[in-house]
């Protein structure tokens, strides 16, 4: 099957290019009333040959108006534009079924993956696949002169200034050849209207509720910038820039125009922010960011209301990499968020951070920053100087991604604030606000130089991410988090392509991107520990550092980064080649799964092992899942094909033993081969040690040894030692282990042996060893990886009390960090088993109430919260999720964890917290439906649950009173970005699902409307989404609407992504109820499954066709639904990859037809009146006529000869010339009664004597 990945040979020869851009000055104004803007854009184009003739740019929904080479104006004849936003509409009277011929002409406008000249090393323009956007030809008038450096420039460069800055452009050319031609100066004038891509104005109103605001958006693939201004939209492509913006000076003059100002004070309204927008101030001023450094603002003296604002790009940048912000906001210096100390050293690196957000959200803006200086200075000191004098994060509205940034700016989305009150966010907003930083190194300093080395820009800027959060959180949070990462990593590296071919597909769905984020930091962490080994420490910092370094002395050209040039700079390090590993994790896709068996050899003393990789075994199908079945339908459509699975990965393991001592003893092995078989010596002749505080107190007891005594045999390190006296182990039920288990433990050669203690591979590791022996590692070990990787091998074991006795020893042991903890309550929801009488759920129940609870008899009294210490706080929100997971053997909760669920959320007291409980909350919500909807479907007559089944309606019915309480205060008094709210609207959809709430769609849309918070919106449509919206017409009609014309692009995005979730749980059946038997007197019929409908049951849930085609004969009828569908399609304020979405689901959903209705307008009848001198005029009726006035004859094709005519030597033409009359010939015209004739003149010419005869 033929890939999506082609080679270079592939792409079309004419893309390549035959000029440098050395400068461009871009000119903009804008209008935030009309939402458009009027540009101007100078382009200084060094040529590469004399010969070049034409120009190619790439330009976007754009009007141009002018277009000037060397001041020399260019008629509309000597240059062409192909909008792609007008192209690839089709007529009115098409259909979804005309979807095909769409995507056709819609791939004309996708953006091929930027390769470069193999000649000229200049990057191809990344514009179209099949035709250029803008087309400039050169007229004969402008000749590409050669350049003479001693004579001034005459090229339309009619000042010096303009000719120094041209030659000090040209200098920075980073190919380091003579300019042999003088620059061309291309001048574009465009005008933006409709604006879709590369800005985004956020519009004002009253209903809205909103700042007007303008910010860039950019993607992973080109074209964005192209929407904004006419460029090279290449990251490839870099020169200086100057850069103009003039925008209006005041709040007031945004919102409403000079005329309609002067109109309203006219009138005594003076304040139009306070009654418009709810704001306190409407002379507020209008600030403007963009990449660069400020070079001056001036108002205008014509019309005070503008202002013009100017910056400078003294390094050279990609037109993705310029962007810009304007609006009304508030600005933070975050420098002065650092103490003293840190100011004095960040005072050395001298770089200016600011941080900016709309009106009222100062504080938030400072609590939300407060890491951002530090995570500066810790860049700068351990990689090198800023690559730019300023940097300034600045937080809109209605931004699709959550963070973008571009040259010293980073545009972040306002969901990412958070005041000082909310501490659940902290982690993962600051993770992503360093990131933004670490990107202004590597991603806009340093680019990949092709798609495939987008891996190392991506991994390196995560890398240092990681870094700097393990210095803010702490080694052991660190190493949790690569363990979780690589779980991940492992079970989503399925029939996926590789890293390296991964960079080309980007544009494919946002969710390759996070693949990419998620495994390539990580490979250069293995990498890492891998050249640890070999030199000792560390060296993944200093090789990046080398690479910043030589970005800066220009050694590596451009600051582009390639794979080979990355590998280079490793083997200096490692000194070694790495070329399998590169072929393995980076240009090879999987992971390997390991699986080791171990056996004590008595004759011998050493440990024989056997590991084996078995990720070729492991078979390829798997469950399609909703959160990425659009992603994986659009690999389906762009025939991306899985990299095969490598049957063997090589490199260095080490495994460590420790032994009866407690000594623990490291062997490296190297894994060559699917099967290694090796032998590790043993080194220990002395017993082995006692494991718990009991054992060891009772062996001494049982041999009269003193404490003292007894001293040399206690171990140095054991965790779990809690709830170790008679009164806890009677209380808390726990169940120690058996003298029989003791003897066998007792006779073991070593405590516990551990694969790849150094973390060097991505694997999955499934280890035959003795329970007990991973006892030992959770207890003993103070690696976190450790202790995480013996839970997990635990919980493969079946429910039993000895176990469960252990993971609540582990729950309760404060020493443990926090992540295992709360590991080990996940882990005892097995164990709340009716087998074993709900041992889980009691140790449950018991740790919470011994941690967040009042003492007993008040122990079913919470206590206040306190979320001071955010480990607890984990711990305490771990233990309620893992209760509301308790299942009986029907599936259903018992009732004890409902009413424990209950008490909770009726008892939470909030009023001695310093921090808000609103994420606690909205977790008890969700925890008690979950125990709610895991209800009996099949009623059973009995009369014992018939009692209880009355109990858990009492209580159902008190749940969903404090569901609706919760929501009603939150709409008094909001909570943080409304979350209460949408977590009892997610409560009652789901309640009301189960037929245990009476909640319906009119509920819900009531919060769906214009002017609510956006997150609120978005919960509100996603909730009325699973609400059988397919057979309501107007619930549907009102969410593609939105989904399609909502001014919002985070609103759409995210509405598109729930439509897309839904149509896969409908594809796979997901929401689909299950059938009831028939109840009889006695018997219950059962209906029998086929063994076809079993199979395409399988299919539906596993494979993408069998997918397509549930979902055909499920909606494919739906009439309703094509038709909404397509009028999303033909939307107008659709940027293109929107576009493209909903064509993939109208492929999804409808077959491709060629035919189509044609509408020809019916034949009528035509009235002629006479209106004096001479004129007749001629009017249609209405009358239409049903005959053709002749009759149609079908005459048959010609026949077409490739034999060329043979003309007589001889041509005489008939005498005398006569014209032919036809017989239809209309009667003369009279005049008067007397008939005229009109004479016809013909001239004719012979063909044989070329003269002119004519009668």
């Amino acid at each position: 099957m033929p890939g999506l990945i082609e080679t270079d040979d592939a792409t079309p020869s004419h893309v390549f290019r035959d000029f440098s851009i050395a400068h461009q000055k871009l000119e903009l104004d804008l209008n935030f009333h009309q939402c458009s803007i009027s540009g101007k854009s100078i382009i200084t184009a060094v040529p590469d040959s004399k010969e070049l003739r034409v120009l190619r740019f790439n330009v976007r929904q754009a009007k141009i108006t002018r277009i000037a080479v060397n001041d020399v104006d260019l008629s509309k004849s000597e240059w062409t534009y192909a909008d792609p936003y007008v192209n690839y509409k089709l007529h009115t009277r098409s259909s979804v079924y005309q979807h095909h011929v769409m995507r056709q002409k819609l791939e004309l406008s996708q953006p091929l993956p930027h390769s470069r000249d193999r000649d000229s090393g200049h990057p191809a323009p990344a514009s179209l696949a099949n035709e250029e956007e803008l087309v400039i030809r050169l007229p004969n008038r402008i000749q590409v002169r050669e350049m003479n450096l001693n004579a001034p420039l005459t090229n339309g460069h009619n000042s010096s200034s303009e000719a120094h800055l041209v030659t000090d452009s040209i200098q920075t050319l980073a190919d380091g050849s003579v300019i042999k031609y003088e620059p061309l100066r291309i001048r574009i004038e465009y005008l933006l209207r409709d604006v879709r891509d590369g800005f985004h104005f956020v519009e004002a109103g009253q209903n809205l509720k909103k700042f007007p605001c303008l910010f860039s958006i950019t993607g992973p693939q080109p074209g964005f910038a192209a929407s904004a201004f006419p460029c090279i939209d290449s990251i490839n492509e870099r020169c200086l820039w100057d850069i103009s913006i003039r925008c209006p000076t005041t709040l007031a003059n945004a919102v409403k125009p000079k005329t309609a100002l002067q109109d309203l004070q006219s009138l005594g309204i003076s304040d139009y922010g306070v009654k418009i927008l709810g704001i306190d101030r409407d002379d507020r001023e209008m600030i403007v960011l963009c990449s660069g450094d400020p070079t001056g603002e001036t108002v205008d003296r014509q019309d005070p209301s503008r202002k013009t604002v100017s910056f400078s790009c003294t390094s050279p940048l990609s037109a993705q990499q310029i962007g810009l912000v304007v609006g009304p906001f508030e600005r933070v210096n975050l420098a002065e968020l650092q103490d003293n100390q840190q100011e004095d050293e960040a005072n050395q690196g001298a770089v200016e951070m600011y941080g900016y957000c709309l009106p009222g959200r100062v504080e938030e803006l400072r609590n939300t920053c407060l890491p951002v200086p530090r995570a500066f200075d810790h860049i700068i000191k351990k990689y090198g100087s800023s690559p730019f004098r300023s940097f300034s994060l600045c937080f809109v509205e209605e931004l699709q991604s959550e963070v973008t940034f571009f040259a010293s700016l980073s545009i972040c989305s306002a969901h990412l604030l958070y005041p000082e009150d909310i501490i659940d966010p902290a982690e993962d907003v600051t993770r992503k606000l360093v990131h933004s930083i670490a990107s202004q190194w590597i991603g806009i300093n340093v680019v990949p130089k092709e798609p495939s080395d987008t891996w190392v820009i991506v991994g390196i800027a995560h890398f240092i991410t990681d870094l700097f959060m393990k210095e803010l959180s702490g080694l052991n949070e660190y190493k949790f988090r690569l363990k979780r990462q690589s779980d991940r990593v492992c079970e989503l590296d399925h029939s996926r392509p590789s890293l390296s071919r991964m960079g080309t597909i980007l544009h494919i769905d946002p969710s390759e991107l996070e693949f990419m984020a998620l495994k390539a930091p990580l490979v250069l962490y293995i990498l890492d520990r891998r050249i640890t080994k070999t030199t000792g420490m560390p060296r993944m910092p200093s090789i990046i550092s080398r690479i910043f370094l030589r970005t800066t002395t220009g050694e590596i050209v451009k600051g582009e980064l390639s794979t080979d040039y990355f590998q280079k700079i490793c083997e200096k390090f490692y000194h070694a080649k790495i070329d399998d590993f590169l072929n393995q994790w980076v240009r090879g896709a999987g992971c390997p799964s390991f699986r080791a068996t171990q056996r004590f050899n008595k004759k011998k003393i050493v440990v024989e092992m056997l590991i084996q990789q078995t990720q070729g075994d492991i078979s390829l199908s798997r469950d399609l899942e909703p959160d990425h079945f659009l992603r994986d339908v659009k690999e389906e459509f762009q025939e991306v094909d899985a990299d095969p699975v490598q049957n063997v990965f090589t490199g260095p393991m080490t495994i460590r033993i420790h032994e009866a001592d407690g000594t623990p003893y490291e062997h490296i092995v190297d894994i060559k081969e699917a099967t290694t078989k090796f032998e590790i010596p043993y080194n220990t002749k002395y017993k082995r040690l006692k494991r718990t505080k009991r054992q060891r107190e009772r062996e001494r007891n049982e041999a009269g040894l003193e404490a003292s005594e007894a001293q040399e045999d206690a171990l140095v390190y054991c965790l779990g030692d809690v709830l170790h006296s008679e009164e806890e182990i009677r209380d808390w039920r726990i169940q120690e282990w058996s003298p029989e288990q003791e003897s066998e433990m007792s006779q073991e050669h070593y405590e516990w042996m551990r694969l790849d203690v150094d973390f060097e591979w991505i694997a999955t590791l499934q280890f035959s060893m003795p329970g007990y022996m991973f006892v030992s590692q959770l207890q003993q070990d103070r690696d976190v990886v450790a202790q995480l990787e013996a839970i997990q091998h635990m919980d493969s074991y079946p429910a039993h009390p000895l176990l469960s006795s252990i993971m609540v020893r582990t729950l309760m042991d404060r020493r443990y960090f926090h992540g295992i903890r709360t590991a080990a309550a996940k882990s005892l929801i097995k164990h709340a088993k009716q087998e074993v009488s709900y041992i889980g759920l009691f140790h449950l129940r018991k740790a919470f109430e011994e941690l967040f609870c009042l003492p007993p008899p008040n122990n079913r009294m919470p206590r206040p919260n306190d979320f001071s210490n955010r480990a607890t706080y984990n711990v305490q929100c771990a233990i309620l999720r893992a209760v509301a997971q308790v299942r009986n053997n029907e599936g259903e909760a018992p009732l004890d964890a409902k009413t424990f669920l209950f008490d909770k959320l009726n008892l939470n007291d909030n009023s001695i917290n310093e921090y808000s409980d609103c994420y606690y909350v909205a977790l008890l919500l969700r925890s008690i439906t979950d125990a709610l909807t895991a209800r009996r479907e099949v009623p059973v007559d009995d009369a014992a649950m018939d009692f209880e089944r009355s109990e858990e309606e009492e209580l159902e019915k008190s749940c969903l009173t404090a569901i609706d309480r919760v929501r009603r205060v939150d709409e008094w008094s909001s909570s943080y970005q409304n979350l209460s709210t949408r977590a009892a609207l997610d409560c009652q959809r789901r309640l009301s699902r189960a037929q245990m709430a009476p909640i319906d769609a009119v509920h819900l849309l009531q919060y769906t409307r214009c002017g609510n918070y956006d997150q609120l919106r978005v919960n509100a449509f996603q909730n009325v989404l699973r609400c059988d919206i397919f057979k309501s017409s107007e619930l549907l009609t009102w969410f593609l609407c939105s989904a399609s014309q909502d001014p919002s692009p985070w609103v759409r995005d995210r509405l598109r992504q729930s439509f897309a979730n839904t149509l896969a749980r409908v594809s796979m059946g997901l929401d689909k109820k299950p059938e009831v038997p028939v109840q009889g007197d006695a018997l219950v019929i059962e209906q029998e499954v086929s063994t076809e409908a079993m199979r395409s049951d399988q299919a539906r849930k596993k494979t993408i066709s069998g997918a397509t085609e549930a979902l055909k004969k499920e909606l494919g009828s739906h009439s309703a639904l094509a038709e909404l569908l397509w009028a999303a399609v033909n939307s107008s304020r659709l940027r293109l990859n929107e576009v493209q979405d909903f064509l993939d689901i109208c492929k999804l959903l409808y077959d491709e037809h060629d035919d189509g209705m044609v509408v020809l307008k019916r034949p009528r009848f035509w009235r002629a009146r006479h209106i004096g001198k001479g004129l007749l005029l001629f009017s249609q009726t209405d009358k239409i006529r049903p005959l053709p006035s002749r009759p149609i004859v079908t005459r048959p094709a010609p026949v077409i000869s490739n034999a060329k005519p043979v003309l007589p030597k001889e041509f005489s033409l008939p005498t005398p010339l006569q014209p032919a009359v036809p017989d239809s010939m209309p009667p003369p015209l009279t005049v008067n009664g007397e008939g005229t004739r009109k004479i016809l003149k013909v001239k004719i010419r012979n063909p044989s004597t070329g003269n002119i005869e004519g009668m």
